[in-house]
């Protein structure tokens, strides 16, 4: 199985104290050179920088080189106006047919979405691990609330209501 993910959600599971959850749900993840500076940026919260200076052994970078041939005029325009964490993550999980990419910015999903690349959110995830019984979603929900994660009341609901 092949996964890739944007920067967003592997910052909110290490700021929640939950990174391993990728890599207990879906083995090996991979990340973009681009995503990788990201969560290095001096500018980031330390936990961040911290853990990606010490990654695990679950967490790979891989790069994102290489054409996504013949894309519309409109999806290439798109594409270049994310920023280069998603950018590269898209191109990565196009690339190498990813089973799922997962991201959280809007405008990228409807991007990758439109290339035909399986996507899922921190919330989908935060689903998927409830569902196995690895967490405690009202727990974890809590914990997500208390940073600067943005999710819709209704989102926390859903969640929450499921589970």
């Amino acid at each position: 199985m092949v996964i890739v993910s944007d920067t967003s959600p592997l910052s909110y599971l290490i700021l929640i104290g939950d990174t391993d959850l990728l890599g207990t749900l879906y083995g090996t993840v991979r990340i973009p050179p681009a995503v990788e500076n990201e969560l290095r940026h001096s500018d980031g919260p330390s936990a961040i920088r911290h853990w990606i200076a010490d990654p695990p052994s679950w967490l790979g970078v891989a790069s994102s080189a290489g054409s996504l041939k013949r894309l519309r005029s409109e999806t290439a325009e798109a594409l270049r106006s994310l920023d280069r964490g998603e950018r590269e993550a898209i191109r990565l999980a196009k690339r190498t047919d990813a089973d799922l990419l997962v991201i959280d910015e809007r405008d990228g999903r409807k991007i990758a979405e439109s290339l035909g690349v399986p996507i899922t959110g921190l919330i989908g995830v935060l689903d998927v691990a409830a569902t196995e019984g690895i967490i405690d979603v009202a727990d974890v929900v809590r914990r997500l609330r208390k940073t600067s994660f943005r999710a819709s009341p209704e989102l926390y609901r859903w969640l929450l209501a499921r589970h």
